[in-house]
């Protein structure tokens, strides 16, 4: 009788024993669950950011910087090179938008620099900045030379204006009433002296005085004077 039982007190306390690990085993199980569920999706977005991330940087090399910018975008939870990426992409889509527009210094100024570390991003950073840098100094150029181009154009209608109104004072203007008035003042030819007449109101004329250098390649103004016929009074007006 007393055997049987302390056979049954050690079944009982076997049993007992069994439950509870049982018990400890399952509520083991359960409190390690969420821990293990939130590694796993952030493994998955990792994932997810990083075949995004390479994605791009493919369709960056053919181009296709629009793409990759929606690729990017696509992803819920970027990782930080990633983020970088995608604000680069931004940048030089409107940095691009601005060139094609023909406005270089907006292009230029949308062309930040770069955040993220992708060769193929920086590849096509260079070639942009290359080409936006090509063109305003061909646009600076093309202006210049218009500007030039307009005012030699002004200045030899000015010129021609000037040539016809001194023939015509020069016509009305005897060489006797220039030899005076080049003997008065010493502007011989001989000394490389150049008389020429640009206005005249009755005796008074107005004279424009140069000299030549010794190659005649030069002619400096000397002044610009005015001279009584009658009287032979000279007034150096500049």
């Amino acid at each position: 009788m007393n055997k049987v039982v302390k056979k049954t007190i050690v079944g009982t306390a076997a049993l007992t024993v069994s439950l509870m690990l049982a018990a400890c085993g399952q509520q083991s199980s359960t409190a390690s669950s969420p821990s293990s569920s939130s590694s796993s999706k952030a493994r998955s977005a990792e994932n997810e950011s990083t075949k995004a991330y390479r994605s791009a940087n493919r369709l960056i090399r053919n181009h296709d910087y629009q793409g990759a910018y929606d690729k990017l975008n696509a992803v819920n939870s970027r990782s930080g090179q990633a983020d970088k990426l995608n604000t680069d992409l931004q940048n030089y889509i409107s940095a691009k938008s601005a060139y094609d527009s023909g406005d270089y210094d907006q292009a230029a100024s949308n062309l930040k620099n770069l955040k993220s570390t992708s060769p193929a991003m920086r590849d096509a950073y260079a070639d942009l900045q290359n080409k936006i840098t090509s063109a305003k100094k061909n646009s600076y150029s093309t202006s210049s030379s218009s500007k030039h181009s307009s005012s030699a154009t002004t200045s030899s209608n000015s010129s021609q204006r000037g040539t016809a109104a001194n023939q015509a004072v020069d016509s009305q203007t005897s060489d006797q009433v220039v030899d005076q008035f080049a003997n008065k003042m010493g502007f011989t030819g001989e000394k490389g002296y150049e008389i020429i007449p640009t206005a005249k109101n009755g005796n008074l004329y107005r004279f424009e005085v140069r000299q030549n250098n010794q190659d005649n390649t030069v002619a400096s103004m000397i002044g610009i004077y005015q001279y009584n016929g009658q009287t032979g009074a000279v007034t150096k007006l500049q």
